[in-house]
Protein backbone atom coordinates (compact mmCIF):
# COMPACT_ATOMS: atom_id res chain seq x y z
CA UNK A 1 0.00 0.00 0.00
CA UNK A 2 1.59 3.63 -0.61
CA UNK A 3 1.43 6.11 1.94
CA UNK A 4 -1.78 8.06 0.14
CA UNK A 5 -3.98 5.01 0.31
CA UNK A 6 -3.02 4.61 3.75
CA UNK A 7 -3.88 8.07 5.05
CA UNK A 8 -7.34 8.05 2.83
CA UNK A 9 -7.93 4.72 4.81
CA UNK A 10 -7.20 6.04 7.66
CA UNK A 11 -8.61 9.41 7.89
CA UNK A 12 -11.68 8.11 6.10
CA UNK A 13 -12.04 5.93 9.45
CA UNK A 14 -11.20 8.32 11.95
CA UNK A 15 -13.80 11.22 10.24
CA UNK A 16 -16.43 9.17 11.02
CA UNK A 17 -15.30 8.55 14.88
CA UNK A 18 -14.45 11.73 15.50
CA UNK A 19 -13.57 15.13 12.97
CA UNK A 20 -11.44 16.85 15.12
CA UNK A 21 -8.81 14.58 15.95
CA UNK A 22 -5.86 15.03 14.11
CA UNK A 23 -4.63 11.90 13.22
CA UNK A 24 -0.62 11.34 11.66
CA UNK A 25 1.35 8.06 10.76
CA UNK A 26 4.36 7.04 9.91
CA UNK A 27 6.29 4.03 9.00
CA UNK A 28 7.48 1.18 11.61
CA UNK A 29 10.67 1.22 12.03
CA UNK A 30 10.99 -2.86 12.61
CA UNK A 31 11.21 -4.51 8.90
CA UNK A 32 10.36 -7.83 10.92
CA UNK A 33 6.58 -6.65 11.67
CA UNK A 34 6.04 -4.18 8.61
CA UNK A 35 3.03 -1.50 9.44
CA UNK A 36 2.28 1.81 10.52
CA UNK A 37 2.36 3.46 14.36
CA UNK A 38 -0.64 5.74 14.42
CA UNK A 39 -0.75 8.34 16.81
CA UNK A 40 -3.87 10.58 17.52
CA UNK A 41 -4.00 14.20 19.24
CA UNK A 42 -7.08 16.47 20.43
CA UNK A 43 -6.24 19.70 22.44
CA UNK A 44 -3.43 18.19 25.30
CA UNK A 45 -4.73 14.54 24.60
CA UNK A 46 -2.40 11.91 22.68
CA UNK A 47 -2.86 8.55 21.86
CA UNK A 48 -1.17 6.20 19.59
CA UNK A 49 -1.92 3.10 17.68
CA UNK A 50 0.39 0.23 15.98
CA UNK A 51 -2.00 -1.46 12.85
CA UNK A 52 0.21 -4.04 10.93
CA UNK A 53 0.45 -3.79 7.51
CA UNK A 54 -2.26 -6.90 6.72
CA UNK A 55 -4.63 -5.37 8.69
CA UNK A 56 -4.48 -1.91 6.05
CA UNK A 57 -4.03 -4.23 2.93
CA UNK A 58 -7.22 -6.18 4.27
CA UNK A 59 -9.55 -3.18 5.24
CA UNK A 60 -9.37 -2.22 1.77
CA UNK A 61 -11.09 -4.98 1.10
CA UNK A 62 -13.05 -6.83 3.68
CA UNK A 63 -15.33 -4.94 5.39
CA UNK A 64 -14.86 -7.00 8.75
CA UNK A 65 -11.22 -6.16 9.27
CA UNK A 66 -12.31 -2.31 8.28
CA UNK A 67 -14.44 -2.64 10.73
CA UNK A 68 -12.07 -4.06 13.80
CA UNK A 69 -9.79 -1.19 12.13
CA UNK A 70 -12.32 1.32 13.19
CA UNK A 71 -12.83 -0.20 16.54
CA UNK A 72 -9.12 -0.15 17.66
CA UNK A 73 -8.81 3.78 16.76
CA UNK A 74 -12.11 4.13 18.49
CA UNK A 75 -10.71 2.58 21.39
CA UNK A 76 -7.23 4.44 21.24
CA UNK A 77 -9.21 7.74 21.12
CA UNK A 78 -11.59 6.96 23.54
CA UNK A 79 -7.61 6.19 26.12
CA UNK A 80 -7.07 9.39 25.35
CA UNK A 81 -9.40 10.51 28.45
CA UNK A 82 -9.08 8.06 30.81
CA UNK A 83 -7.51 9.29 33.59
CA UNK A 84 -4.62 7.52 34.51
CA UNK A 85 -4.67 6.49 38.67
CA UNK A 86 -1.70 5.50 40.44
CA UNK A 87 -2.56 1.88 41.49
CA UNK A 88 -1.47 2.35 45.19
CA UNK A 89 -2.69 5.45 45.93
CA UNK A 90 -3.59 7.05 50.16
CA UNK A 91 -6.21 9.54 48.66
CA UNK A 92 -10.24 8.26 49.33
CA UNK A 93 -12.61 7.89 46.29
CA UNK A 94 -15.56 10.02 47.43
CA UNK A 95 -18.25 9.47 45.21
CA UNK A 96 -21.82 11.41 44.78
CA UNK A 97 -24.47 9.35 47.47
CA UNK A 98 -27.08 7.65 45.37
CA UNK A 99 -30.85 9.70 45.63
CA UNK A 100 -32.48 6.30 44.75
CA UNK A 101 -33.17 5.27 48.25
CA UNK A 102 -34.61 8.69 49.43
CA UNK A 103 -38.32 8.12 47.96
CA UNK A 104 -40.36 11.31 48.35
CA UNK A 105 -43.44 11.11 50.64
CA UNK A 106 -46.78 10.44 48.67
CA UNK A 107 -48.37 13.39 50.32
CA UNK A 108 -51.14 11.40 53.11
CA UNK A 109 -54.16 9.66 52.33
CA UNK A 110 -55.36 12.25 49.61
CA UNK A 111 -58.88 11.24 47.97
CA UNK A 112 -59.78 7.91 46.08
Amino acid sequence: MTTTEIQELLTGLMRGIDKKTVLTFEPRADPAHPGVTVRLSRDKRIGSLAIAEDDLAAAQTDLLRRNRLRTALKRARDRMWEEERPIFSTKVAHTTPDKTWMRPTQGGRGRR
